[in-house]
């Protein structure tokens, strides 16, 4: 991965005592340790993720900060500022909720999102966004766990939204609804977001900023393997994310004039990328933001040509359209500033393709993180001596990387091993969850990332292969355990495992390897049609269903997915 084309290069601010080698990454790798630190230098505010966010915004108070690339309806920053901290006001007064309570978020991409996520922020309340295409069963189980007290959702997915707080133990969550629109005659704990925006509850009070060390966001993750869970990530973690990709030299690079910056959202906002970078780095830059609730090749493609955006925040997926698709002209992508691709592998054919249709302004870069790190890890630095499908960058800002064996031992510099990750982006945990916390991340504050890697002679991080069992699909992450255990309660089923197989436009495809009970009556409709009402799309088993006489496991009984790759 790699960076291609910059048309006005400057020097990076590598820390001072540094001097920036093409041929060796001096200072950067300690030979005792085997730990490589950032070339970069910054300083860690101290605030709550909100303040850092809206630091500025007055200086961009008139113009556009959010347009919905559907109605066109748009909200200039002053009128986001104050719609988020009237609704930071009126959610304590109106439900009675305390700093630390957690409030649902089922949302697509749309200026309310933003309206939202930042009003509970602000009054110290706990987001746990959720995939809007979630099934009740899915949004039950995220409810649940995270002991929501209340959800922000839309008109359209009011029902299924409805019908998990139903099933929660203890009884259902009172029910904020997007639009202007009444609510549905006998929908009961239903109210409307618009009057909580617009309307100022009567001696309603203030609540205290949060402090930097409190809860912030719980976004549910499969982290390196395994079921999702909640991470907990602070306003402190949070904030880290954001200035690491705020850094000069990585993420969000500027044009003259920032009133004429902006981007076309459609990475989804309850994802860690779209909530740091997009709604977090972009909006506190003054970008405008352009969102879109989901990909549609005709929507996305019309937007790209009416707004014209100078930063585009994708997925390997969108590179890949944008790349080959004739409806995204040379000419339209003349305008691009900045082009960044996160979230998966990216093969250098379709990367080659896409910076070919660029400007010769533009700039391509990539980045690598997770959610446990509050998005980032790594950024690839502006100028970039040599192109690397799987190079990365060194690590952000406030980060260090080491490589590590089987015993966790610390690796020289070139030898593969498991990347390691610290700096004050990395949660504290998993919510509800210490045995899996402390199998991810060391008593000193090292996060197991399950990717293999190695540091190349410039000191950065070189992706070869996963230790995760994760099957990333379009960006999304599928945990195979999580179909399993789904797919296991099939009567007739004996045994099952889920792999991922490679595919060039999505990245990977979720296949079943199925054992039967003797003379049971499983086929592979029978299996897609109990799997399917369950998960959300992109959890299908659109590589296949295959049955197997047995599964390959190990002496201790766990699944050889590599045995199972290499007969697919």
């Amino acid at each position: 991965m790699l960076t291609a084309r910059v048309a006005f290069p400057r020097l990076l601010r590598w820390s001072s005592s540094l001097a920036y080698n093409p041929k060796k990454f001096n200072g950067i790798y300690d030979p005792k340790t085997h730990i490589v630190r950032s070339p970069y230098q910054g300083t860690l505010p101290t605030v709550n993720a909100c303040d850092y966010v809206w630091r500025d915004y007055k200086k961009h108070e008139s113009e556009l900060a959010l347009t919905c690339g559907i109605s066109g309806k748009s909200l200039t920053f002053g009128q986001t500022h104050g719609a988020f901290d009237r609704l930071s006001v009126n959610l304590p007064a109106k439900f009675g909720l305390r700093q630390g309570d957690v409030v649902g978020l089922v949302l697509p991409n749309m200026p309310e999102f933003a309206i939202a996520f930042y009003g509970c922020l602000t009054a110290g309340l706990v987001v746990s966004p959720a995939n809007p295409i979630y099934t009740s069963d899915e949004l039950l189980k995220q409810f649940t766990d995270a002991k929501v007290r209340l959800v922000v959702t839309t008109p359209e997915l009011a029902d299924r939204v409805r019908e998990a707080l139903s099933r929660m133990p203890g009884g259902g969550a009172p029910v904020v609804l997007t639009g202007q629109a009444p609510p549905a005659a006998g929908a009961k704990d239903t109210f409307l977001l618009d009057e909580l925006i617009t309307q100022q509850i009567k001696g309603a009070e203030r609540l205290p900023k949060p402090d930097p060390q409190c809860l912030a966001v719980l976004p549910y993750s499969s982290g390196t393997t395994g079921m999702p869970k909640g991470v907990v990530i602070s306003h402190r973690n949070l904030v880290a994310g954001l200035s690491i990709a705020d850094h000069t030299d990585a993420i969000v690079d500027g044009v003259e004039d920032e009133r004429k910056n902006s981007t076309l959202a459609v990475i989804p906002f309850y994802h860690i990328y779209g909530s740091v970078i997009i709604l977090g780095c972009c909006l506190g830059r003054g970008y405008r933001v352009i969102t879109l609730p989901r990909f549609d090749p005709t929507t996305y493609s019309q937007a790209f040509e009416k707004y014209k955006p100078t930063h585009l925040f994708l997925v390997p997926p969108l590179v890949h359209f944008m790349a080959r698709s004739p409806s995204i002209s040379r000419e339209a992508m003349q305008n691009i500033k900045l082009t960044v691709s996160g979230a998966a592998p990216l093969t250098k054919q379709i990367m080659d393709e896409f910076v070919a249709k660029m400007g010769p302004t533009s700039v391509f870069k990539t980045g690598y993180g997770m959610t446990e790190s509050s998005c980032l890890l790594t950024v690839m630095p502006e100028i970039m001596p040599t192109c690397k499908a799987k190079s990365l960058g060194p690590p952000g800002v406030f980060t260090e990387f080491k490589i590590t064996d089987d015993e966790g031992n610390a690796l020289p510099q070139g030898q593969v091993g498991e990347l390691c990750a610290r700096g004050p982006q990395i949660i504290s945990g998993y919510l509800n969850n210490e045995k899996v916390t402390k199998e991810t991340i060391t008593e000193d504050g090292w996060l197991k990332t399950g990717d293999v890697a190695f540091f190349d002679e410039y000191g950065h991080v070189n992706i070869v292969d996963r230790v995760k069992e994760l099957i990333k699909v379009k960006g999304y992450q599928v945990s195979p355990t999580e179909i399993e255990s789904i797919l296991i309660q099939l009567e007739g089923v004996a045994d099952v495992a889920v792999i991922g197989l490679p595919d060039e436009k999505y990245g990977e495809l979720p296949k079943a390897f199925i054992v039967k009970k003797p003379g049971a009556q499983v086929t592979e409709q029978t299996v897609m049609d109990f799997l399917n009402p369950k998960v959300a799309e992109f959890k299908k088993l659109r590589g296949g269903v295959q049955f197997l006489e047995a599964i390959p496991r190990s002496a201790a009984g766990k699944i050889l997915r590599k045995d199972l790759k290499s007969s697919a």
